[in-house]
C-alpha cells in the first residue's frame, strides 16, 4: 500500500530560499598527513619533491572566493629555505569546493637521510572543520652515494631467494665483473635453487649483464643465465621492478625472473641482495 497524504516540510525553505553567501560551510585539509622522499635524476643528482597542498570545502559551494591562510606550526622542523609554496594562502574559487597550492622542496638545501616535518595550521576565518585542520608532511632527502663500475668489481655475500621453492638463504657468494664503463656482469644468481635445492653444479655461463645507471638503478634484458651439470640450461629476465645499487653500503638488490627455457614464458620470481666483502 502507498499513501498520497501531503506531508508538511521545510523543503522550499531549504531549496528555493538558499543563500550561498550565508550558508554554513567548513574547511579541512585534503590528505592532511603524507610522507615524501626525493629521488635521483639520470645524472645522479637529487630531485626536488613537488606536490600539492589542498583543502576541501564541506558544504554548498559559495558565490564568492574563499581564502584559507596557512600558518607554520612551531613543531615544524624544515627550515624556510628548504621549500617554497606557490602562494601563502589557498583560494577556493566561487562555485568550487576545493583549492590547492604547490609545495616544492629545495633538495640541495636539505640534509641527507633526515626526515623533516612541515606542519601547517589553517586559518579559515572561523570556518575550520573539527578535523584535518593541521597538515603534517614528512619530507626526506634520501642519502645517495655515487658508485662507479670500477669500484663495483669484487666479491660479495648475500641472500638468494627463489619463488620455485618459496624459500631462500643467506651467506651465498656473488661476484661482479666489469664489462665496460657502463655495464657489469654478475655471477652467483639463483645458486640457492639449483645448488642448494636441486644439488646441481654450474658448468657454464653464470655471467648476467646489467646496464648501470648513474641514479642508482640498473637495467637488463632476457638472457642466458647458466648451465648446470653439463646438461641443464637456465635463463633470466627482468620483472618490471628495476634492480638497484646503493653506493653508501655497497649493496645490490636485484629482483628477477627465473626461466626454464629461452621462450621466457614461465616467470618464477626471485631476488638476490648482496653486499661487497
Amino acid at each position: 500500500m502507498s499513501s498520497c497524504e501531503d506531508r508538511v516540510s521545510n523543503w522550499n525553505e531549504m531549496t528555493n530560499d538558499y543563500d550561498a553567501n550565508n550558508s554554513t560551510y567548513f574547511i579541512q585539509f585534503l590528505d592532511a598527513s603524507a610522507s615524501y622522499e626525493t629521488a635521483i635524476d639520470e645524472a645522479g643528482l637529487p630531485t626536488d619533491i613537488i606536490t600539492t597542498i589542498g583543502v576541501a570545502l564541506l558544504g554548498a559551494p559559495q558565490s564568492s572566493d574563499v581564502s584559507v591562510t596557512m600558518v607554520v606550526d612551531p613543531s615544524s622542523t624544515i627550515s624556510a629555505n628548504m621549500y617554497t609554496l606557490s602562494a601563502d594562502a589557498i583560494t577556493i574559487p566561487a562555485g568550487s569546493t576545493s583549492g590547492s597550492v604547490t609545495l616544492t622542496t629545495i633538495a640541495d638545501e636539505m640534509p641527507e637521510d633526515v626526515t623533516l616535518k612541515l606542519v601547517l595550521n589553517m586559518d579559515a576565518g572561523g570556518a575550520e572543520a573539527t578535523s584535518a585542520t593541521q597538515l603534517n608532511y614528512s619530507l626526506k632527502r634520501i642519502k645517495f652515494c655515487p658508485w662507479g663500475v670500477d669500484d663495483m668489481v669484487g666479491t660479495y655475500t648475500g641472500s638468494d631467494y627463489n619463488g620455485y621453492a618459496g624459500s631462500g638463504g643467506d651467506g651465498y657468494a656473488f661476484e661482479v665483473f666489469k664489462l665496460d664503463d657502463t655495464h657489469i656482469q654478475v655471477a652467483g644468481l639463483c645458486v640457492h635453487l639449483y645448488g642448494t635445492v636441486w644439488g646441481e653444479t654450474v658448468t657454464g655461463g653464470d655471467r648476467v649483464v646489467f646496464l648501470v645507471n648513474p641514479n642508482g638503478t640498473m637495467e637488463f634484458e632476457n638472457q642466458y643465465l647458466c648451465q648446470t651439470d653439463d646438461v641443464w640450461d637456465y635463463y633470466i629476465g627482468p620483472t618490471g621492478t628495476a634492480p638497484k645499487w646503493d653506493g653508501c653500503v655497497m649493496t645490490f638488490t636485484i629482483p628477477w625472473f627465473f626461466h626454464w627455457d629461452a621462450d621466457y614464458g614461465d616467470d618464477i620470481a626471485c631476488e638476490s641482495i648482496f653486499t661487497k666483502n
